[in-house]
């Protein structure tokens, strides 16, 4: 199928009429940024063809803004060789009409026909629903729907199986699907789909089978327990007895209480213990405080005695310090004096160096004076002559323009006088009489021009009447006029008597301009900022010669000058040993500083400890203190030796922990006792449970189970038996149907490897059982349509509706494929496969693609409809 022309009316954005014609066979490009109608030109092709002209919910193809419309689409296409037209309004006035070849439908009978040609259903009421749409739901695809495939791929499946069967020859039949259905509907009433497990009647059977068997595992499980209970009942009721015999609670009682004793006799001794390391940690206390003020007195004594050292060693370092001053002193005074010398010398180098700059500034800046003199002189002569060339051209300037004209109106008048003498009548006469030629007379020899009607007297002879035949003389004559007019109004204005004369003023005025640029060049050449400018520059050069006669009027003699590199060197090497003659100065005023605080430091500390040890107090003090160290040692060791002795008996008696033994034999006690009363209320439990379990029927209750275990055993067995009968025989009709599938696939396969192998080489594409793409496998990795990126989707969705196409095409079926804004997540590398892909696929199909992005598809080799340009042709 091609589409020949598009007319839409009233349609959304399009309020008047728009018509796209000229429709190419194969690709199609429009582009439009958004809003333009792109996505509404092809909504009005999908309304066409696949609403139904009289739906009551098209109220939104209404033209904007206004409330009332009539909106229609007619578009005429080729079907198989036959010429078809379609057209259809909606909403008010409804009507349908196809056209094929000589044939006419209407109403109801059109939109069966197109359903039927194109590959779609109708729906009963209400909007097309996507599982109506079939083949061109899946071949026009809209805006940001290409990635989605599975649904409209399934929606035209049975359309594609019919091609695929047409193609390949297989024999798929809707009766097998049919009874593979009425298979498993009958084996899902036993068993889930997906994870076979067991539902319906398989279920509840198992289900009470288990319940059957639980209760009779716990009956078992009672008469088990009841058996276990009369044994253990007699084994408690010989342990009671036994106990009460034993009665073993009584001896740990007794041990408890001697235990308990010895426990508070360890107590007592801890005490002791206690009290004897307190009164040995006093004594060693005040005994450390004795050892440590004598320790601080020799400390003291020996501190003097290494400070007066440490004071004499100071006083003979100042002593050093002081001279190495005096030296210091003198010598950076020796340096200054050096330093100033080499100072004046460098000096006076210096301004030999300024005077011989002065006079060699002064002679750059007498040649400068002598430059721009002459350029001024140069400078003012050009001018001069530039200012004669210039008044001599304005007197001699004339316009161009109309001397132009002037030329070209020459030329006409000439060209037309020719013609007009041509068209003449042109009478040559040699007379030897007169005659007359209207009212003058002629005579002799001459020629006559008669541009009119003219009468010739031939005297007696009577007269001749001349008419000249051509007829537009007169015109030409008009004509001739009024160019003669323009070309003397010319004249005037220009100020000349003919077209030379103003040439050659005109040749003369150039040859003045000519001059005068020559003129300007040479100005500009000597002065290119201007005379004013050069004698600016005159008096600024003027002034610096005078200023540097000036200053070197005022330098000193300087001819016992040094020269300048050996002053400076001389003067750097004083700077030099005057600065290290100070930083000498400096480190020795440091030492002395140093020396004399360090010396002052030492002395009154001397002094302050000489004190403190001779003083009165300190020395009584330091008597008792000693007299007070042996009675003090004394005392320490008596009591570490009592002490030790009482930590050994400690020891001893917590060798076996006699209050952790009270506790654990108090424990057992009541242990023992606890446990009795425990045996004694299991004993009365065990024969109650014992009572009652044998007067409940125990036996008959398991018979009567064991009975219903097997019934239901039976029926599991049979639904199980055929729930396996239903599955073996689902799995042989889905195979069988299976390969049908895969001979059906073969074709489709084919083309999207075609397609494929564009992008994604090396790779293949397993399609479902709608034919829809299921999984694309690249260097053995499946990945599901899913698992693929958004842009991987959109690209497949392009390539494998074409593969459809290309199917649909071999088995006969009309195709045409529609791209709204396709391939927008695409790279370039990818998108340029894709294109050639489109303009494999257009040699086959008619393509119509909308994009908003004309620069990424303008190497398509086919002509850009822009809808705007579209718009505003209609």
């Amino acid at each position: 199928m091609k589409l020949q022309s598009i007319a839409i009316q009233e349609f959304k954005q399009f309020t008047g009429r728009l018509v796209i014609d000229d429709l190419q066979p194969g690709l199609n490009l429009f582009v439009g940024p958004n809003e333009a109608g792109k996505s509404t030109i092809a909504e009005a092709v999908r309304a066409v063809f696949l609403e139904r002209y009289k739906a009551s919910h098209l109220k939104d193809l209404l033209p904007w803004g206004r409330a009332s419309g009539q909106p229609s689409v007619e578009v005429s296409f080729d079907l198989d060789g036959a010429a078809c037209r379609l057209s259809k309004q909606f909403v008010t006035r409804q009507r349908c009409e196809l056209k094929i070849g000589q044939a006419v439908f209407g109403e109801d009978e059109a939109e069966d026909k197109l359903a039927a040609l194109l590959g779609f259903s109708r729906a009963a009421r209400g909007p097309l629903k996507a599982e109506n749409a079939g083949v061109p739901g899946l071949l026009w695809v809209q805006q940001g729907g290409t990635q989605d495939m599975r649904d409209s791929t399934g929606h035209a499946a049975q359309y594609l199986r019919d091609a695929l069967s047409q193609l390949s020859g297989s024999r798929e039949s809707a009766g097998e699907d049919a009874l593979i259905a009425a298979v498993q509907r009958e084996l899902r009433q036993l068993l889930t789909a997906r994870t076979q497990k067991s539902t319906g009647p398989l279920a509840q059977a198992e289900s009470a089978l288990a319940a059957l068997i639980v209760e009779r595992d716990e009956l078992n499980r009672q008469r088990e327990q009841f058996e276990e209970n009369i044994a253990r009942l007699a084994t408690q009721q010989e342990a009671f007895d036994d106990t009460e015999r034993k009665r073993p609670w009584e001896l740990h009682a007794q041990k408890a209480a001697l235990a308990q004793q010895r426990a508070d006799a360890a107590a007592e001794l801890e005490r002791s213990v206690e009290g004897l390391a307190q009164a040995l940690e006093v004594n060693e206390a005040q005994l450390a405080l004795s050892v440590q003020q004598e320790q601080a007195a020799v400390d003291l004594e020996s501190a003097v005695a290494r400070e007066r050292q440490q004071l004499d060693a100071a006083r003979a370092n100042l002593a050093a310090a002081d001279t190495e001053h005096a030296q210091a002193a003198s010598r950076v005074t020796q340096f200054e004096q050096a330093f100033a010398d080499a100072n004046r010398a460098l000096e006076l180098a210096n301004a030999a160096v300024s005077a011989a700059d002065l006079r060699s500034q002064i002679g750059l800046y007498r040649a400068e004076l002598e430059r721009l003199e002459a350029a001024i002189g140069a400078a003012s002569e050009a001018n001069e002559a530039l200012l004669d060339a210039a008044r001599g051209a304005a007197s001699l300037e004339i316009d161009e323009t109309k001397l132009k004209r002037l030329a070209s109106l020459d030329a006409e008048l000439t060209v037309l006088r020719a013609r007009t003498e041509a068209a003449m009548t042109r009478i040559e006469y040699r007379l030897n009489g007169a005659i007359t030629v209207g009212d003058a007379a002629i005579s002799g020899e001459g020629v006559l021009r008669l541009d009119e009607e003219k009468s010739i007297g031939l005297g007696e002879l009577g007269e001749l009447r001349v008419i000249p035949g051509v007829s537009d003389l007169s015109a030409r004559l008009s004509e001739l006029a009024s160019l003669d007019a323009q070309h003397a109004r010319l004249l005037q204005m220009l100020g000349v008597t003919s077209l030379g004369e103003g040439e050659l003023r005109h040749e003369q005025w150039k040859a003045l301009v000519a001059q005068q640029k020559s003129h300007a060049k040479v100005r500009d050449a000597h002065a290119p900022q201007g005379i004013d400018a050069l004698r600016a520059a005159l008096a600024s050069a003027a002034a610096r010669w005078q200023s540097a006669n000036e200053r070197l009027a005022s330098l000193p003699d300087v001819s016992a000058a040094l020269p300048l590199d050996e002053a400076r060197r001389s003067a750097d090497i004083a700077r030099d040993a005057l600065e290290s003659a100070r930083k000498m100065l400096d480190e020795a005023v440091g030492k002395r500083s140093t020396g004399m605080a360090t010396t002052e430091s030492l002395a009154l500390q001397v002094q302050r400890k000489d004190a403190q040890l001779n003083d009165a107090a300190f020395c009584r003090n330091r008597a008792q203190w000693q007299a007070k160290l042996v009675e003090q040692r004394v005392q320490v060791e008596a009591l570490t030796k009592q002490r030790e002795g009482r930590a050994r008996e400690l020891e001893a008696a917590r060798l076996d922990d006699p209050a952790a033994e009270a506790t654990r034999y108090r424990a057992s006690a009541e242990l023992a006792r606890e446990e009795q009363r425990e045996r004694k209320m299991r004993i009365t439990q065990l024969r109650s449970q014992l009572e009652t379990v044998g007067a409940s029927g125990l036996g008959e209750r398991l018979a009567a189970l064991d009975a219903q275990v097997e019934q239901a055993t039976r029926r599991q067995d049979e639904l199980s038996l055929r729930a396996g009968a239903l599955s073996l025989l689902d799995e042989v009709l889905v195979d069988e149907r299976d390969a049908a599938l895969a001979q059906l696939r073969a074709p489709l396969t084919e083309r999207l490897g075609h397609y494929l192998k564009r992008i994604f080489p090396q790779s293949t594409i397993a399609l479902g059982d709608d034919l829809s793409p299921a999984t694309l496998d690249r260097h053995g990795r499946a990945d599901t349509l899913d698992a693929l990126s958004f842009g991987t989707r959109e690209q497949l969705g392009i390539l494998t509706r074409l593969a459809y196409a290309d199917l649909l095409k071999a088995s006969g079926r009309p195709t045409l494929l529609m791209l709204d804004d396709a391939a927008v997540h695409t790279d370039a590398a990818r998108r340029d496969a894709i294109k050639r892909a489109l303009i494999d696929a257009a040699t086959r199909h008619q393509i119509l693609v909308f994009t908003c992005h004309p620069e990424l598809w303008d190497d398509l080799g086919v002509r850009q409809r822009a809808i705007d340009d579209i718009k505003a042709a209609a």
